[in-house]
């Protein structure tokens, strides 16, 4: 099994381009995954838009503050993961039996969840994390990367494949989104690139979705949005 996600982790509104919502929810059309972490410190988050992209992008959200950043975002790549295997075979069920899991018995419901356990650590995982590089970002940016660079900890215990990507938003010199690093298997590619992330500029969110989103349908991982 297969398990595509987008983790977009930022701090603020987005401020230019689309609604980042739509965004999500056309990657969602594609079978992938979109949640969202909202770090809050000073009131300025938009609290509903970091629902709406988990909402339309048929996945799951947080909003915290920055000091439980690194537990949080472990713990929504693994509820977003759930989240996708679980749609998959309750899909696969109600085409089966014409029961989706919560009509099946306590038992075999009960078996069903101790196998998705079990699918998680085993599947194929592609996950493009996005990082809000914006100038808002400047204070809990160290925070930000901590977070990542255990969350990255994690894939190099599971058994099955795992590949990432990370793009920054906004990137440099008027581009809206950067990929920092294409998809790869090498977890040290992914640490080795979050040493060099600087914030600043304003929060083009709509833009960093869309392109990841992109980044599962074609091999070309040299892209770049330009303003």
């Amino acid at each position: 099994m297969s398990i595509r996600q987008i983790i977009v982790v930022t701090d603020g509104k987005s401020n230019v381009g689309g609604n980042p919502a739509d965004a999500a929810y056309l990657a969602n059309k594609k079978g992938i995954t979109v949640s969202a972490i909202g770090i809050v410190d000073d009131g300025n988050l938009s609290h509903k838009e970091i629902k709406d992209i988990a909402n339309w992008g048929g996945g799951v959200y947080d909003i915290i503050y920055s000091d439980e950043f690194i537990k949080s975002l472990s713990a929504i790549t693994q509820k977003s993961a759930e989240k996708t295997i679980y749609k998959t075979l309750d899909s696969e069920l109600m085409r089966l039996i014409g029961k989706n899991i919560e009509g099946l018995h306590p038992v075999l419901r009960s078996q069903i969840i101790d196998y998705i356990d079990k699918l998680l650590d085993v599947s194929n995982l592609k996950c493009a994390i996005l990082l809000d590089l914006s100038g808002s970002m400047k204070n809990k940016l160290k925070k930000a990367v901590n977070g990542i660079t255990d969350l990255l900890s994690t894939f190099k215990a599971r058994r099955g494949k795992s590949e990432l990507c990370l793009i920054g938003f906004p990137g440099e010199n008027n581009v809206y989104a950067k990929i920092l690093c294409p998809f790869t298997a090498r977890i040290s590619d992914i640490e080795f690139c979050l040493d060099d992330v600087k914030a600043g500029g304003n929060t083009p969110t709509y833009y960093a979705i869309e392109m990841a989103a992109s980044l599962f349908e074609s091999e070309i991982n040299t892209m770049r949005y330009i303003v």
